[in-house]
């Protein structure tokens, strides 16, 4: 019997493997983010979450192109690659990332749609001027901002023992 994690796999690969087996993706392993996790971890877990919101939406009735959720998820923080040579500021890499992300998203997916490319731009708001216009778009804005802070609360909870505040 097949368990949800493996369901979600096999669609991560069937919309996804180009993007997985780039040569990009492959940095995105190398880069650390978040502080305590990679580029590549975090990308991949927006898309799990991503994925698993996608589900429960169809479970209500809710029609969600998954292919663009999918393929936005796993673009749409590959602009930060080299992110300490690139940008000068946080504020920087906030806004010209997803920028970035849509062209090395092109280069990867010469068949790139209109849809992902949105889902890539916009994944950044609120600290992006522009917001989500579409449920894909809003799929990955959520499923984005519930990972980083998982991975930053872990963080957290790692300095628990050496910072205790009694």
């Amino acid at each position: 019997m097949k368990n949800k994690y493996e369901d979600l796999y096999n669609e991560l690969v069937l919309y996804g493997e180009s993007i997985i087996t780039s040569k990009e993706f492959a940095l995105a392993w190398e880069q650390p983010h978040h502080f305590n996790t990679s580029l590549g971890e975090h990308i991949l877990k927006v898309a799990y979450e991503s994925l698993a919101i996608c589900r429960s939406l169809e479970g209500h009735g809710i029609l969600v192109n998954t292919q663009a959720v999918v393929r936005g998820a796993l673009c749409h923080d590959l602009g930060m690659i080299g992110r300490t040579e690139k940008f000068a500021n946080n504020r920087e890499c906030c806004h010209q990332h997803p920028i970035d992300s849509v062209k090395i998203a092109s280069r990867i997916l010469p068949e790139l749609d209109e849809k992902t490319q949105k889902i890539i731009r916009r994944h950044m708001w609120p600290l992006s001027l522009h917001p989500p216009g579409s449920r894909e778009e809003w799929i990955v804005v959520l499923a984005d901002k519930y990972v980083s802070m998982r991975e930053l609360f872990e963080r957290r909870r790692a300095f628990e023992g050496i910072f205790h505040r009694g």
